[in-house]
């Protein structure tokens, strides 16, 4: 797993190392800079070329000044530049600048000074801008993790300075901009095409749109102890393949379809059918044992000549339902089923009466509305799968809001509900009730067409019937569909990816895994 971390933790690990270990912030500073001016070197080395170095004034600008510094060193042309007043940089920064400078390595500040009050972001900008036209490479230290405010003033035209094509930008820790704990731009960012970044990647690094700002991440130990991240439990994870192997091991040679469990899904109207259809037969594909479509008994009538490997059971009400889910390990209920108030009814009189676990999706979601509470009180395991729309209904919110801090809407989903929550989209994210974040970085584009997320519902409710535990069958579940995705982009291009590629694609994925554990 990669752990990633939030502004708050990363201050504290920094806090801990420098106050209750002892480790001087000076020495995490040159380690820092020196990892980013090592990969900077390993680029001029391919290709030769004028550094520009720009710091901010605090102490991520230490970090790029440090980085120049060392570059210069080794003989690579270096041009570096302070934002802001002499008189106002950090002292750390300033012990930087000293020593640079000792090593004929000078700063040049722009503050603007010499332009006129409505003029000086303009100027500080066009200074920048003709530096920047003279290097090969950019050094990025103008923000790290610790903004949470807007970007603006000369800061904002500096940053538009380093936007042009030809000009490699590798930043410190983050790029600068971008907020470290939700990904998104404050006001203004950097376009990064290399970050390194420190000790631990940040939820900003994975999560949209500072994922695309980020270009490549490369984290860097620069000897904060791993032994204190415990001191700022829990914190969030990169979902990897590993999970996938877990949940789908090997199997025995004397298992049959009985040991792989039973999943019903209850799905499907009469004019929206194949929603039953891509769920059921995802969850055959991840490996469940029996599947079992219940719907009404039009939209099961409809859908008989496609059961092939699936099963049909007509219900009309929740009495029904329930009596078929006694033969059944788990359940998923909602895919194109309408959000109207029976459905909202249907659900609760359902998951109130069986400990067995459930997945909500689509219409299921919908129905009910903001009235979540009560499945705090359910008896047994519940997975909800909103995408952003659907989360922003169950919270209260708009779309916006819930995209602008994905992790926090997530993670406010599972207090009210107790439910592990999988919140889809581009960096899907995956949050458990007992704190645990795991972030799905794998899929792509290609993915946004109808039916992927029943798809999705039909892994991890697969995963659920054949026993696999909540959170596990959700982070696995989610990895899996990804993993998929990609591997369906690869065979058709994104654009003409439909969601019963990703099925087949589940299949291929598993037999290379299994492959590669025997």
């Amino acid at each position: 797993m990669s752990t990633l971390v939030s502004r708050t933790q990363m201050k504290a690990l920094d806090r801990i190392a420098i106050e209750e270990v002892g480790i001087p912030a000076l020495v995490l500073m040159e380690v820092a800079g020196r990892a980013v001016a090592d990969a900077v070197y390993e680029l001029y080395e391919e290709a030769p070329g004028p550094v520009l170095a720009v710091a901010g004034s605090g102490n991520n600008g230490g970090d790029a000044v440090v980085a120049a510094r060392h570059l210069s060193e080794r003989g690579v042309p270096v041009e570096l530049v302070v934002l802001g007043h002499p008189a106002k940089v950090s002292p750390d920064l300033q012990l930087e600048l000293e020593i640079a400078s000792t090593l004929g390595l000078d700063a040049t500040f722009l503050d603007g000074a010499s332009a006129k009050d409505d003029e000086t972001d303009d100027v500080v900008g066009a200074q920048l801008r003709a530096m920047a036209e003279r290097a090969s490479y950019a050094i990025d230290g103008i923000f790290g993790t610790g903004l949470s405010r807007p970007v603006e003033g000369m800061y904002a035209s500096a940053i538009g300075a380093l936007g042009f094509d030809d000009l490699f930008v590798v930043s410190a820790d983050i790029p600068s901009g971008i907020d470290a704990d939700t990904g998104q731009v404050l006001g203004v960012a950097v376009e990064a095409d290399l970050t390194v970044t420190f000790q631990f990647a940040k939820l900003g690094h994975v999560l949209h749109p500072g994922r695309s700002y980020s270009g490549e991440v490369r984290v860097v130990d620069i000897g904060i102890p791993a032994s204190r991240l415990d001191d700022v439990a829990p914190w969030a994870e990169i979902v990897d393949d590993a999970e996938i192997d877990i949940a789908v091991p090997l199997r025995s040679p004397d298992s049959h379809k009985g040991t792989y469990g039973h999943l019903m899904v209850v799905a499907g109207t009469p004019d929206r059918p194949g929603a039953a259809l891509l769920t059921g037969r995802a969850a055959l594909r991840c490996g469940t044992g029996l599947v079992t479509i219940a719907s009404d008994a039009r939209t099961i009538e409809r859908l008989a000549g496609s059961f092939e490997e699936l099963m049909g059971l007509s219900v009309a009400g929740a009495q029904s339902l329930l009596d078929g889910l006694e033969s059944r390990t788990a359940l998923v209920i909602g895919p194109s089923l309408p959000g109207l108030p029976p459905t909202q009814k249907l659900v609760r009189e359902v998951l109130e009466a069986t400990r067995k676990p459930v997945l909500l999706d689509a219409g299921a979601l919908v129905a009910m509305g903001t009235q979540v509470e009560w499945l705090r009180d359910r008896a047994g395991p519940t997975v909800l799968t909103p995408h952003p729309g659907e989360m922003g209904k169950l919270l209260g919110l708009d779309t916006p809001a819930v995209q602008a801090d994905r992790v926090r809407a997530a993670k406010s989903l599972v207090d009210r509900t107790g439910a592990h929550v999988v919140l889809k989209g581009a960096s899907t994210v995956v949050a458990s009730p007992d704190g645990q974040v795991g972030i799905v970085v794998c899929g792509n584009a290609g993915m946004a067409s109808g039916g992927t997320g029943d798809v999705l519902s039909g892994i991890i409710g697969g995963l659920l019937a054949q026993g696999v535990e909540p959170q596990l069958a959700a982070r696995a579940g989610a990895q899996l569909h990804g993993v998929a995705g990609d591997r369906a982009a690869e065979a058709r291009g994104e654009p003409a990816m439909l969601a019963s590629d990703l099925i087949d694609a589940v299949g291929d994925v598993l037999r290379d895994r299994q492959r590669e554990d025997r």
